[in-house]
């Protein structure tokens, strides 16, 4: 029997961060091309890049 899993939602969570303004720019200018929020797409590329970070050990 095929099963439906239902997970809890995430709970979002506020937080600053510093970086150069080359990149606030550059998200900045995406927002605009793409209708979205800079944190929206802030959050999509960290959600992207956390699967592909590789600890050098």
């Amino acid at each position: 029997m095929d099963e439906l899993k239902i997970t809890k939602k995430t709970e979002p969570v506020m937080f600053t961060i510093r970086v150069d303004k080359s990149i606030v720019d550059f998200y900045d200018d995406l927002a605009k091309k793409t209708n979205r929020s800079r944190n929206e797409l802030i959050g999509l590329a960290l959600e992207f890049a956390k699967d592909k970070i590789i600890i050098d050990s």
